[in-house]
């Protein structure tokens, strides 16, 4: 059996900057919906995995927020 290595993801903030449109236009999806109805929030439930995981790799909170966090 061969063994794999994990090698990680090498540049996380990068990784994650590319993911920033895919946030926006989730943002801009739920802004069409009825505010805190079904759709709004499993659109929520996107965004949300989406900033849990770019913490957990670049441990930056709100990473995907409004404002960014850009350092």
């Amino acid at each position: 059996m061969a063994r794999q290595t994990y090698v990680g993801i090498a540049d996380p903030v990068r990784a994650f900057e590319a993911l920033r449109p895919c946030a926006a236009q989730l943002r801009a999806l739920q802004r069409s919906c009825k505010p805190f109805g079904c759709d709004y929030h499993a659109i929520a439930v996107s965004l949300e995995a989406l900033e849990t995981t770019a913490y957990h790799f670049t441990r930056r909170p709100h990473f995907f927020g409004d404002g960014g966090d850009h350092r």
